[in-house]
């Protein structure tokens, strides 16, 4: 009997397959072994699918409550142990709590520190929820810049939560992840400030996958190895 995880890991395989979906990520960073928050850039079309095919543990992703409900891949995702954000709401601390416990236990959190679909080349201030996080638990922070070039991107338009959203998504094509080093925030440091340090690390990894994207890249094209 396979497991959730394994059926998700198959699902992904499979799609990266029939769309020859690949990914380049550099491989001169090492990531530490236990609790860590994966930071990341959440530019329209710029997904982050391969990060579990590249992390020796399975992530749990912090997403809009609404991708929950979609058929099949809202069961994926809460089988997986993914944690459902509701903004908004009065459950919206649910997900800072849910996120904590997984970090005490040693797990990994992945979240989008901006919160929302952001513009390439544009940025928002970014949310304090992935520093008070780190500053709780005494993990580290990596962050992760992504990027896919803009003629691999196709847009969309359609209804969510019945409004219509327009956005854009990667069928095919290559994307580019850029790890960070691991970073610790300080205690005595300003939380607001800190966020805005961490997201000019993102963003400077952006620019650098942008910049490997235009060239003959010497970093490894990593074959999905992990099951």
């Amino acid at each position: 009997m396979f497991t959730p995880i394994q059926i998700s890991r198959f699902v992904l395989k499979s799609y990266f397959t029939a769309f020859n979906r690949t990914f380049d990520v550099n491989d001169n960073v090492s990531l530490p072994d236990g609790a860590k928050i994966i930071a990341m850039n959440h530019t329209p079309g710029f997904d982050p699918l391969y990060l579990p095919f590249i992390l020796k543990d399975t992530p749990h992703f912090l997403l809009q409550d609404g991708m929950f409900k979609i058929p099949f891949i809202g069961w994926m995702l809460k089988a997986s142990g993914q944690i459902p954000v509701y903004r908004g709401t009065d459950r919206a601390k649910e997900a800072k709590q849910q996120a904590c416990e997984i970090l005490r236990a040693g797990g990994t959190i992945a979240i989008f520190p901006e919160g929302k679909d952001v513009e390439f080349g544009k940025r928002i201030p970014a949310k304090t929820g992935v520093m008070r996080m780190a500053l709780e638990t005494g993990v580290p922070i990596v962050p992760l810049g992504l990027f896919s070039p803009n003629q691999n991107l196709t847009p969309l338009h359609f209804q969510w939560d019945g409004a219509p959203r327009c956005g854009a998504w990667q069928f095919s094509g290559k994307s580019y992840m850029r790890i960070g080093t691991p970073w610790l925030p300080s205690v005595e440091a300003n939380v607001h400030a800190q966020t805005e340090e961490l997201m000019d690390r993102i963003y400077s990894l952006v620019a650098e996958a942008e910049r490997d994207s235009q060239c003959v890249s010497h970093t490894l094209l990593n074959p999905i190895h992990q099951w």
